[in-house]
């Protein structure tokens, strides 16, 4: 093992740190083009609903520290370092601290199960980039995909267990969820929605549930097609089979505005609306030690074989 620290780097989405940062986040979002008010207005007004900027930021720091301590009780020397995809610190912000503290090598993940060129992709360029301005020499090692990993899904599984245990389940759907992204991911090949799809079925497997759907939420108005059907459309299809509906995220591990907002209080409504006599929301996994002790296991085999990273 080297006698320099491993470089620990763990990325996430990011999220306002106070009401009065939103704009400046949802400008971020937006590539630097401010928002227009009526949007702002309304952004506002979801944060608002759930009480005030989200905990993603703080979940992400315990799930950070709980995979570093799981690298050190295997005897990895590590460091860590986190960074955010659209609120400070950001990824380069992380890579460029690292290359101060003269980390040569790192293995970088970020907190989201599943492959996608909008997401894992783009997390990996921001460091790669930073990495050049800031230390050629370090080497990165990423661990690109986790939705398959049998600690998360035996996680889930148990939330959804949890969540539906006194209800008929012939009487309950599942509907499992993850962000949209534009459609046009599909023509290039994207692995999103594949890798979405083997972990609900999974999850739905090691929950026993029979009756189960796969949905997006959360598309965003860009004029373009994004990928369906929408978890609202989903509900009004099957309104008059299920008395109850409990909706489960797999691309999300911790609480934030689409979870808490999204699927807390918009669909939670819908269903209300429609005649759905029972909804719940299974729980994010957070900071699951079981989970991120597993995560520092894979981190482990990339920092011992980078080749195959």
């Amino acid at each position: 093992m080297n006698s320099k620290p491993i470089g620990l780097l763990v990325m996430h989405y990011g999220t306002p740190a106070s009401m009065e940062d939103v704009e400046a986040y949802y400008t971020h979002i937006r590539r630097g083009r401010p928002p227009e008010k009526e949007d702002l207005e309304d952004l506002i007004s979801r944060y608002q609903a759930i009480g005030g900027p989200s905990p993603l930021t703080a979940t992400s720091e315990q799930q950070a520290q709980l995979i570093l301590e799981g690298l050190k009780k295997r005897g990895i020397d590590a460091r860590l370092y986190i960074g955010a995809k659209h609120a400070p610190p950001f990824v380069g912000d992380a890579v460029r601290q690292m290359a101060a503290d003269g980390i040569d090598e790192a293995v970088g993940l970020v907190l989201a199960p599943q492959y996608s060129s909008f997401s894992i992709a783009a997390y990996r360029k921001a460091a790669l980039a930073a990495v050049e301005e800031s230390r050629p020499q370090m080497q990165i090692y990423f661990l690109e995909r986790w939705g398959e990993l049998p600690a998360y899904i035996e996680a889930l599984a148990g939330h959804v267990k949890e969540s539906v245990k006194d209800w008929n389940l012939d009487e309950t759907l599942v509907i499992f969820s993850a962000h949209s992204l534009p459609r046009r991911i599909m023509a290039e090949g994207d692995p999103y929605v594949k890798e979405l799809m083997a972990t609900s079925r999974l999850v739905a497997d090691a929950a026993a549930v029979p009756n189960w759907r796969f949905a997006f939420q959360s598309a965003s108005k860009t004029g373009e097609p994004w990928l369906g059907p929408d978890i609202l459309d989903v509900i009004d299809e099957e309104k008059d089979k299920y008395k109850n509906v409990l909706a489960c995220t797999v691309g999300f591990v911790s609480d934030h505005l689409e979870v808490l907002y999204d699927l807390g209080i918009e669909t939670r409504d819908h269903c209300e609306q429609v005649g759905i006599k029972n909804y719940r929301r299974a729980s994010t996994i957070g900071a699951d030690p079981k989970v991120m002790d597993a995560l520092a296991e894979q981190c482990m085999g990339l920092i011992k074989a980078p080749t195959s990273a």
